[in-house]
């Protein structure tokens, strides 16, 4: 048994009530929309954003109703924020699965992402939980400042490390922030307490986001994303930065040639991977992000004693460590 099965126990009642909440919210009268959104359902990930809201809630001062249902918008919103991606990447997999935008296409890609970002605030005036709103809109604001200035960088590929960091920040750490933040409001936390589990969260984002960036260089990675897949899009990501760095302004120049070509040209892909591996970009990415993991960690710490900090713990752990 993994750490998020053994954690999914741990939280119990919780855990089975919200999968429930999470199945029912997405029954429609649409025959189309039903067939998608239980696709969506059969190849879920791993759910961690759900699970670092109750976990919070558990650790501060128990789940319950209103936590549950945090946990279900923070999984619609990181869900609907999925799908909007792989049309803007133009990702044909998702979690080692044909993507919603492969199977049926751009508009039903995006048109569920905006059912589901539409459902999920329906949700929230549903159960009464408007007191999540303002944590909500600030997350889904940066998200997509976070998209918008990635693609910027992408067109002229001018990335430092203090964009990248600003941008993993706005696309990822903000929600995975979102996640814990809202189990934390729920519970009844003051804001000097929200504020330093918004900052676990956050630490915690930018350590899954590097890992992620990581997979792109490894050749046999079990994430489902392909070998390569940021280069072929044009993201310079924390390997190549740190590769570009070493090296002198004409080398620089040729693999950044590469780097415009490695959509249609294997060779170019091929020719950057091999870059960043002889530079050691991923052992520097992987320092990096072991040292936002153990501040991660090292903040967890200030939580109550009990066992739901331990399993936090454990998952941040877990996520600098995964292999896919």
């Amino acid at each position: 048994m993994n750490t998020l099965d053994e954690i999914k126990i741990l939280l119990g009642d919780d855990w089975t009530q919200f999968e429930t909440l999470f199945r029912n919210a997405l029954q429609s009268k649409i025959d189309l929309l039903n067939t998608v959104n239980n696709y969506l359902l059969d190849h879920r990930g791993k759910q961690l954003r759900p699970v670092l809201t109750l976990l919070t809630a558990n650790s501060l001062s128990g789940g319950g109703p209103s936590a549950r249902v945090a946990a279900l918008v923070v999984e619609m919103v990181h869900t609907a924020s999925l799908l909007h991606d792989d049309v803007v990447d133009n990702a044909d997999r998702r979690r080692s699965a044909a993507s919603v935008k492969r199977i049926w296409r751009s508009k039903i890609a995006v048109l569920t992402g905006d059912y589901w970002f539409a459902d999920a605030f329906h949700i929230l005036s549903k159960y009464n939980e408007s007191r999540l709103l303002p944590y909500f809109n600030k997350c889904m604001v940066a998200m997509g400042e976070g998209e918008i200035w990635q693609l910027e960088k992408a067109q002229k590929l001018d990335m430092t490390e203090d964009d990248y960091f600003q941008i993993i920040g706005r696309k990822t750490a903000e929600c995975m922030a979102l996640s814990m933040i809202c189990g934390a409001v729920v519970a009844g936390a003051n804001d000097a307490d929200l504020q330093r589990i918004f900052d676990m969260g956050y630490t915690m984002g930018i350590a899954f986001q590097i890992r992620d960036d990581i997979f792109d260089y490894e050749p046999r990675n079990l994430s489902g994303k392909p070998v390569g897949n940021d280069v072929r899009e044009q993201k310079i990501t924390l390997p190549l930065l740190y590769a570009l760095r070493q090296t002198g302004e004409k080398e620089r120049a040729t693999i950044l040639r590469h780097v415009r070509r490695a959509a249609k040209k294997p060779r170019s892909l091929r020719k950057v991977i091999d870059f960043v591996h002889r530079q050691n970009g991923q052992e520097y990415a992987e320092q990096i992000m072991t040292d936002y993991s153990n501040q991660a960690v090292a903040m967890l710490q200030e939580l109550p004693d009990t066992p739901y900090r331990t399993a936090l713990i454990s998952l941040a752990k877990f996520m600098s460590a995964r292999r896919q």
